[in-house]
Protein backbone atom coordinates (compact mmCIF):
# COMPACT_ATOMS: atom_id res chain seq x y z
CA UNK A 1 0.00 0.00 0.00
CA UNK A 2 2.76 2.40 0.87
CA UNK A 3 4.65 1.42 -2.23
CA UNK A 4 1.13 2.38 -4.08
CA UNK A 5 0.80 5.70 -2.20
CA UNK A 6 4.60 6.85 -3.45
CA UNK A 7 4.22 5.46 -6.84
CA UNK A 8 1.58 7.44 -7.36
CA UNK A 9 2.58 11.25 -5.37
CA UNK A 10 5.56 10.73 -7.28
CA UNK A 11 3.21 10.44 -10.65
CA UNK A 12 1.14 13.48 -9.65
CA UNK A 13 4.64 15.33 -9.00
CA UNK A 14 5.78 14.87 -12.30
CA UNK A 15 2.23 15.70 -13.94
CA UNK A 16 2.19 18.87 -11.49
CA UNK A 17 5.91 19.98 -13.01
CA UNK A 18 4.38 19.10 -16.82
CA UNK A 19 1.65 21.90 -16.26
CA UNK A 20 3.93 24.80 -17.12
CA UNK A 21 4.25 23.05 -20.70
CA UNK A 22 1.37 23.11 -23.49
CA UNK A 23 -1.01 20.65 -23.15
CA UNK A 24 -1.61 20.16 -19.60
CA UNK A 25 -4.65 20.53 -17.58
CA UNK A 26 -5.73 21.07 -13.94
CA UNK A 27 -9.79 20.35 -13.06
CA UNK A 28 -10.77 21.18 -9.92
CA UNK A 29 -15.22 21.32 -10.12
CA UNK A 30 -15.44 22.24 -6.15
CA UNK A 31 -15.67 25.81 -7.05
CA UNK A 32 -19.41 24.65 -9.08
CA UNK A 33 -20.24 21.65 -7.25
CA UNK A 34 -20.16 23.55 -3.58
CA UNK A 35 -21.90 26.16 -3.02
CA UNK A 36 -19.67 28.02 -1.00
CA UNK A 37 -16.69 28.00 -3.59
CA UNK A 38 -19.60 29.36 -6.62
CA UNK A 39 -19.78 32.89 -5.45
CA UNK A 40 -15.34 33.10 -6.75
CA UNK A 41 -16.06 31.14 -10.06
CA UNK A 42 -17.35 33.11 -12.88
CA UNK A 43 -19.38 30.57 -14.88
CA UNK A 44 -22.54 30.35 -17.21
CA UNK A 45 -25.50 28.08 -16.32
CA UNK A 46 -27.23 26.41 -19.36
CA UNK A 47 -30.32 24.77 -19.31
CA UNK A 48 -31.57 22.09 -22.01
CA UNK A 49 -34.54 20.30 -22.96
CA UNK A 50 -35.16 17.76 -20.45
CA UNK A 51 -36.15 17.23 -16.28
CA UNK A 52 -34.36 18.87 -14.28
CA UNK A 53 -33.65 16.16 -11.65
CA UNK A 54 -30.64 17.63 -9.44
CA UNK A 55 -31.21 18.48 -5.76
CA UNK A 56 -33.16 22.24 -5.80
CA UNK A 57 -30.74 23.68 -3.19
CA UNK A 58 -27.97 22.83 -5.55
CA UNK A 59 -29.45 23.99 -8.80
CA UNK A 60 -30.89 27.30 -7.24
CA UNK A 61 -27.55 28.36 -5.78
CA UNK A 62 -25.87 27.19 -9.27
CA UNK A 63 -28.34 29.48 -10.70
CA UNK A 64 -28.45 32.49 -8.96
CA UNK A 65 -24.67 32.34 -8.26
CA UNK A 66 -24.00 32.23 -12.22
CA UNK A 67 -22.78 35.34 -14.35
CA UNK A 68 -25.25 34.58 -16.69
CA UNK A 69 -28.32 32.36 -16.91
CA UNK A 70 -29.60 30.52 -20.18
CA UNK A 71 -32.29 28.56 -21.36
CA UNK A 72 -32.34 26.70 -24.37
CA UNK A 73 -36.02 26.26 -26.41
CA UNK A 74 -37.65 23.47 -24.28
CA UNK A 75 -35.54 23.91 -21.99
CA UNK A 76 -37.29 27.15 -20.88
CA UNK A 77 -40.87 25.10 -19.72
CA UNK A 78 -38.41 22.44 -18.12
CA UNK A 79 -36.88 25.66 -15.78
CA UNK A 80 -40.43 27.01 -15.55
CA UNK A 81 -41.78 23.39 -13.66
CA UNK A 82 -38.87 23.32 -11.96
CA UNK A 83 -39.52 26.79 -10.30
CA UNK A 84 -43.28 25.71 -9.54
CA UNK A 85 -41.61 22.95 -7.34
CA UNK A 86 -40.21 25.25 -5.06
CA UNK A 87 -41.60 26.55 -2.22
CA UNK A 88 -43.29 29.96 -2.80
CA UNK A 89 -40.54 32.02 -0.23
CA UNK A 90 -37.79 30.86 -2.46
CA UNK A 91 -39.40 31.46 -5.76
CA UNK A 92 -39.16 35.09 -5.56
CA UNK A 93 -35.68 34.81 -4.75
CA UNK A 94 -34.69 32.97 -8.22
CA UNK A 95 -33.07 35.49 -10.83
CA UNK A 96 -34.92 35.10 -14.38
CA UNK A 97 -33.43 33.63 -17.50
CA UNK A 98 -30.79 36.24 -19.12
CA UNK A 99 -30.88 34.79 -22.23
CA UNK A 100 -33.32 32.45 -24.48
CA UNK A 101 -32.84 31.05 -27.52
CA UNK A 102 -33.40 27.98 -29.66
CA UNK A 103 -35.35 27.24 -32.84
CA UNK A 104 -38.79 27.32 -30.84
CA UNK A 105 -40.14 23.79 -31.79
CA UNK A 106 -40.16 22.68 -28.29
CA UNK A 107 -41.64 25.61 -26.20
CA UNK A 108 -44.74 26.37 -25.71
CA UNK A 109 -45.68 29.87 -26.77
CA UNK A 110 -47.48 30.98 -23.44
CA UNK A 111 -44.06 30.10 -21.94
CA UNK A 112 -42.18 32.10 -24.37
CA UNK A 113 -44.61 35.46 -23.94
CA UNK A 114 -44.46 34.99 -20.44
CA UNK A 115 -40.59 35.31 -20.17
CA UNK A 116 -40.70 38.03 -23.11
CA UNK A 117 -43.12 39.93 -20.73
CA UNK A 118 -40.16 39.84 -17.98
CA UNK A 119 -37.76 41.21 -20.45
CA UNK A 120 -35.69 38.49 -20.95
CA UNK A 121 -33.87 38.48 -24.29
CA UNK A 122 -35.08 36.04 -26.88
CA UNK A 123 -33.15 35.30 -29.59
CA UNK A 124 -34.61 33.08 -32.28
CA UNK A 125 -32.27 30.55 -34.11
CA UNK A 126 -33.88 28.73 -36.78
CA UNK A 127 -30.76 27.47 -38.58
CA UNK A 128 -31.21 23.38 -38.58
CA UNK A 129 -27.53 22.62 -39.57
CA UNK A 130 -26.79 22.86 -35.56
CA UNK A 131 -28.40 21.82 -32.38
CA UNK A 132 -30.00 24.20 -30.23
CA UNK A 133 -27.39 23.03 -27.63
CA UNK A 134 -24.65 24.07 -30.00
CA UNK A 135 -26.33 27.45 -31.36
CA UNK A 136 -27.30 28.49 -27.70
CA UNK A 137 -23.03 28.47 -26.95
CA UNK A 138 -22.90 30.57 -29.71
CA UNK A 139 -24.98 33.08 -28.98
CA UNK A 140 -23.63 32.81 -24.91
CA UNK A 141 -20.14 33.87 -26.50
CA UNK A 142 -21.44 36.46 -28.46
CA UNK A 143 -23.69 38.04 -25.04
CA UNK A 144 -20.06 37.84 -23.16
CA UNK A 145 -17.92 39.66 -26.15
CA UNK A 146 -20.75 42.36 -26.52
CA UNK A 147 -20.80 43.09 -22.41
CA UNK A 148 -17.32 42.56 -22.15
CA UNK A 149 -17.82 39.03 -20.04
CA UNK A 150 -15.40 36.80 -19.23
CA UNK A 151 -16.32 33.31 -17.67
CA UNK A 152 -14.43 30.50 -16.53
CA UNK A 153 -16.81 27.33 -17.22
CA UNK A 154 -20.17 27.11 -18.90
CA UNK A 155 -22.05 24.50 -16.67
CA UNK A 156 -25.20 22.56 -19.29
CA UNK A 157 -27.80 21.26 -17.07
CA UNK A 158 -29.20 18.34 -19.53
CA UNK A 159 -29.46 14.56 -19.07
CA UNK A 160 -28.45 11.18 -20.30
CA UNK A 161 -31.90 9.26 -20.46
CA UNK A 162 -34.10 9.58 -23.03
CA UNK A 163 -33.24 9.83 -26.98
CA UNK A 164 -30.21 8.76 -27.57
CA UNK A 165 -29.53 11.11 -30.28
CA UNK A 166 -29.77 13.74 -28.27
CA UNK A 167 -27.38 12.15 -26.41
CA UNK A 168 -24.79 11.86 -28.19
CA UNK A 169 -25.55 15.05 -29.95
CA UNK A 170 -24.89 16.81 -27.06
CA UNK A 171 -21.20 15.29 -26.78
CA UNK A 172 -21.07 16.57 -30.52
CA UNK A 173 -21.40 19.98 -29.32
CA UNK A 174 -18.52 19.26 -26.55
CA UNK A 175 -16.16 18.33 -29.63
CA UNK A 176 -17.48 21.75 -31.66
CA UNK A 177 -17.03 23.74 -28.81
CA UNK A 178 -13.38 23.27 -28.79
CA UNK A 179 -12.84 22.50 -32.68
CA UNK A 180 -14.90 25.32 -33.36
CA UNK A 181 -13.66 27.73 -30.63
CA UNK A 182 -17.74 28.35 -29.76
CA UNK A 183 -15.91 29.73 -26.45
CA UNK A 184 -13.37 31.61 -25.03
CA UNK A 185 -10.65 29.52 -25.21
CA UNK A 186 -10.04 29.48 -21.52
CA UNK A 187 -14.05 28.53 -21.11
CA UNK A 188 -13.93 24.81 -20.12
CA UNK A 189 -17.96 23.51 -20.57
CA UNK A 190 -19.24 20.18 -18.82
CA UNK A 191 -22.35 18.61 -18.69
CA UNK A 192 -24.39 17.71 -15.25
CA UNK A 193 -26.76 14.78 -16.04
CA UNK A 194 -28.26 13.56 -12.91
CA UNK A 195 -25.50 13.31 -9.95
CA UNK A 196 -22.61 13.00 -12.64
CA UNK A 197 -20.73 15.44 -14.68
CA UNK A 198 -18.71 14.83 -18.16
CA UNK A 199 -16.04 16.53 -19.75
CA UNK A 200 -13.33 16.56 -22.78
CA UNK A 201 -9.81 15.53 -21.60
CA UNK A 202 -7.96 16.86 -24.54
CA UNK A 203 -4.95 15.47 -26.00
CA UNK A 204 -2.13 15.41 -22.88
CA UNK A 205 -1.96 15.60 -19.08
CA UNK A 206 -4.51 16.00 -17.04
CA UNK A 207 -4.51 16.36 -12.94
CA UNK A 208 -8.44 16.13 -12.00
CA UNK A 209 -9.11 16.58 -8.09
CA UNK A 210 -12.13 14.22 -6.86
CA UNK A 211 -14.51 15.78 -4.86
CA UNK A 212 -14.23 14.03 -1.09
CA UNK A 213 -18.01 13.18 -1.35
CA UNK A 214 -17.06 11.23 -4.83
CA UNK A 215 -13.75 9.30 -2.96
CA UNK A 216 -15.48 7.72 0.25
CA UNK A 217 -19.22 7.20 -1.73
CA UNK A 218 -18.73 3.34 -2.15
CA UNK A 219 -21.14 3.39 -5.68
CA UNK A 220 -18.79 6.42 -6.39
CA UNK A 221 -17.76 5.60 -10.36
CA UNK A 222 -16.63 7.20 -13.25
CA UNK A 223 -15.03 6.41 -16.80
CA UNK A 224 -13.09 7.28 -19.84
CA UNK A 225 -14.40 6.96 -23.25
CA UNK A 226 -13.50 7.22 -26.54
CA UNK A 227 -15.47 8.90 -28.86
CA UNK A 228 -15.26 9.40 -32.68
CA UNK A 229 -11.82 7.36 -32.74
CA UNK A 230 -9.03 5.32 -30.96
CA UNK A 231 -7.38 6.64 -28.22
CA UNK A 232 -4.29 4.64 -29.01
CA UNK A 233 -2.28 5.55 -25.75
CA UNK A 234 -3.78 6.16 -21.87
CA UNK A 235 -2.30 6.11 -18.58
CA UNK A 236 -3.74 6.85 -15.50
CA UNK A 237 -3.16 6.94 -11.64
CA UNK A 238 -5.76 7.30 -8.83
CA UNK A 239 -8.29 4.84 -10.22
CA UNK A 240 -9.22 1.30 -8.96
CA UNK A 241 -8.38 -0.38 -12.82
CA UNK A 242 -5.31 2.08 -14.02
CA UNK A 243 -4.13 2.09 -17.23
CA UNK A 244 -0.99 1.62 -18.63
CA UNK A 245 -0.28 2.77 -21.93
CA UNK A 246 -3.17 1.02 -22.93
CA UNK A 247 -5.86 2.11 -25.83
CA UNK A 248 -8.86 2.33 -26.06
CA UNK A 249 -11.62 1.78 -28.78
CA UNK A 250 -14.84 0.43 -29.26
CA UNK A 251 -14.87 -3.50 -29.81
CA UNK A 252 -11.57 -3.50 -27.32
CA UNK A 253 -11.20 -1.95 -24.29
CA UNK A 254 -13.63 0.87 -23.09
CA UNK A 255 -12.89 2.29 -18.96
CA UNK A 256 -16.78 2.28 -17.74
CA UNK A 257 -17.52 1.61 -14.47
CA UNK A 258 -14.53 2.11 -13.21
CA UNK A 259 -13.66 4.01 -9.81
CA UNK A 260 -11.07 5.61 -7.21
CA UNK A 261 -9.01 4.32 -5.10
CA UNK A 262 -9.24 7.05 -2.34
CA UNK A 263 -6.71 9.11 -3.55
CA UNK A 264 -7.55 13.12 -3.69
CA UNK A 265 -6.39 13.24 -7.42
CA UNK A 266 -6.39 11.43 -10.75
CA UNK A 267 -3.97 11.55 -13.66
CA UNK A 268 -4.88 10.78 -16.87
CA UNK A 269 -1.94 11.08 -19.74
CA UNK A 270 -4.15 10.56 -22.71
CA UNK A 271 -3.11 10.76 -26.56
CA UNK A 272 -6.60 11.57 -27.99
CA UNK A 273 -8.84 13.37 -26.60
CA UNK A 274 -11.38 11.19 -24.37
CA UNK A 275 -15.14 11.77 -22.52
CA UNK A 276 -14.24 11.89 -18.66
CA UNK A 277 -17.57 11.45 -16.86
CA UNK A 278 -17.86 11.15 -12.88
CA UNK A 279 -19.98 10.69 -10.05
CA UNK A 280 -20.56 13.20 -7.35
CA UNK A 281 -23.26 12.42 -4.82
CA UNK A 282 -24.53 15.87 -3.57
CA UNK A 283 -25.72 16.58 -6.80
CA UNK A 284 -29.08 14.89 -6.11
CA UNK A 285 -28.30 15.45 -2.28
CA UNK A 286 -26.97 12.39 -1.23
Amino acid sequence: MELRKMWFVKNLNQCAKNCNLLGCWKWDISRIVMRQLQCRAKYAVVILNRPITQNQTFITNLWNNACLRVTVDGGTAQWDNFLKELPENVQKTIRVPDLITGDFDSIPQEILQKYEAINCKVIHTPDQNHTDFTKALMELNSWCKLNNLEIDHVITICQSSGRLDHIMGNIQTLFLAKEKLLLGLKTRLYLVTDDSISWLLQPGDHIIKIPEQSQVNKRAWCSLIPVGETCSRITTSGLKWNLESQSLKFGEIVSTSNTFDGSEHVTVKCSNTVLWSMKVPTLLGE
